[in-house]
């Protein structure tokens, strides 16, 4: 500030003092609000220095561990066998299926999971539907399937690990066979070699008896 400007001020208080509100004013206008104020209602003072209260952040659902899974799966079974009426929305067989598939489930059942999401699909109407139920169908479907495949597989696997080995016992079978009939052949060989020795010592006597 120059010196004019000072000793102006100086000499008119009265000016002072409206800049000095000016000032006040200019830094209340400026001055960001808290993201959470809200402006008093008509007819009511604004307080100053009270921030508004912050929300409390909603605390999320605590994950289910494999013998929580399985104990919400009995109650929601249990659920079920009231009847009809005790699922008309589809909600438990949702649950049920998210579940069953759950990567924390101890004993996954992908066949119960698509059974599940079909008693859904039939019971929930169209416009409410859970926008990722075709996906998830079309996925335990998939896994259904490989299931299948390699279930038959294992099947035809223990079909011809038994054949192989029916195969190999039938093996050593003719393997020990074929070695007591070379066995008997053996002594087949030394009856005879024996009969000829008698006859060569019988043929013999005969001759010194001449």
């Amino acid at each position: 500030m120059t010196c004019a400007r000072g000793w102006a001020l100086r000499r008119s208080p009265g000016l002072f003092a409206a800049v000095g509100v000016a000032c006040l004013l200019f830094g209340c206008a400026t001055a960001p609000a808290p993201p959470s104020a809200t402006p008093p209602a008509a007819g009511q003072p604004k307080t100053v220095g009270q921030p508004a209260p912050v929300p409390k952040e909603a605390k999320p659902a605590p994950a289910l561990g494999a013998e929580g899974i399985a104990a919400r799966i009995k109650v929601l079974e249990a659920e079920l066998l009231k009847g009809a009426k005790a699922d008309p929305r589809g909600e438990i067989s949702l649950e049920l299926a998210m579940l069953y598939s759950h990567p924390a489930n101890a004993s996954p059942d992908h066949g119960k999971a698509l059974a599940m999401m079909r008693a859904y699909l039939s019971l929930v109407p169209a416009e409410g539907k859970d926008p990722q139920a075709d996906r998830l169908v079309a996925l335990l479907e998939a896994i259904d399937r490989l299931g299948r495949l390699l279930r038959e597989s294992r099947t035809r696997e223990k079909e011809y690990t038994a054949q192989i080995q029916s195969l190999q016992q039938r093996e050593r079978e003719l393997q020990k066979r074929e070695q007591e009939q070379l066995a008997e052949i053996e002594l087949l060989r030394a009856r005879i070699d024996k009969l000829k020795t008698l006859d060569l010592e019988m043929e013999k006597r005969r001759k010194s008896v001449r």
